[in-house]
């Protein structure tokens, strides 16, 4: 069986974020962050400074004039693109991983991640309440706690998983929670934790499964992000997957009716156009 104890260790032993990366977090949920910020900051991280400008002259910027400073790609990008993209550039190396025990190939956790990320963007014209501008983050780092949990699970465990699911009757977080002592998302809440992110998106990660016990719109956001990116990820394929929204999430959120068919192509549409973007980093 897993030692819990080893588990919560290995979480905590992941590679930590960047500093770049986690100042720009904090930047995220700060709503007087500032252009010139961003700029001060990314102009001294030569890795990071050379995505921004790859990005911001790629085919989907739409310019003939070339962006040569961090100054004029924060300028034709907009502070929360940019914000956006940083992050999400911070964290792709370790979420492109394979995780087979969740039937993940390489390459599979990001795609969901960004995926994600971009639905809860694309929410937020649909929510009667106002979405935190840290649920990108938090949505793009939902499933981190799937790279450890992943590492531990062998033939037998994930048998033992697969019975209290059939024969007990358990979801797949409770069953996780029932042979291992603790599941995925609070194992990438723990995560979060020792890398220092914000409070609120600790709590959309552990909650984005059962988010009325984490008492925050956030974990609204990033569950209903997570399921939209399902169906996105689904419908790319041609396929059409069914989904069953928690009625508290609707409540909270303000959401209309049949609002989740009008949220999903708004994302599909928005996630093409960030994936081309993040391919040219």
């Amino acid at each position: 069986m897993v030692d819990l104890n080893e588990l919560l260790s290995r979480a905590h032993e992941l590679a930590p974020l960047p500093p770049s990366t986690v100042t720009l977090i904090e930047m995220s949920a700060n709503p007087d962050c500032h252009l010139d910020d961003i700029a001060d900051l990314v102009e001294f991280d030569q890795a990071l400074t050379i995505r921004l400008l790859r990005a911001a002259n790629s085919a989907f910027s739409a310019s003939v004039i070339p962006v040569v400073t961090v100054r004029e790609a924060v300028a034709r990008m907009g502070t929360q693109q940019v914000l956006d993209l940083a992050i999400a550039a911070g964290v792709r190396s370790f979420l492109q991983a394979r995780v087979p025990a969740y039937g993940l190939d390489e390459g599979s956790l990001w795609r969901h991640s960004v995926a994600s990320a971009v639905s809860a963007e694309s929410a937020k014209s649909f929510c009667s309440v106002p979405v935190p501008s840290e649920a990108f983050t938090a949505a793009l780092l939902h499933d981190v706690g799937k790279l450890i949990m992943g590492r531990f699970l062998s033939a037998e465990i994930l048998g033992l998983i697969r019975r209290a699911r059939e024969v007990d009757g358990l979801d797949p977080l409770a069953a996780e929670s029932l042979v291992l002592q603790v599941n995925h998302a609070e194992l990438g809440g723990r995560i979060a934790q020792h890398w220092r992110l914000p409070r609120r998106i600790v709590q959309g990660i552990i909650y984005h499964h059962n988010p009325g016990q984490g008492g925050d719109v956030i974990c609204d956001v990033t569950y209903l992000a997570n399921l939209v990116a399902k169906q996105v990820e689904a419908g790319l394929v041609g396929k059409k997957i069914e989904v069953s929204l928690d009625a508290g999430v609707v409540g909270r959120l303000g959401l209309g009716p049949e609002v989740f068919d009008q949220i999903c192509p708004a994302a599909s549409v928005r996630y093409v156009q960030v994936s081309r973007r993040y391919n040219s980093l």
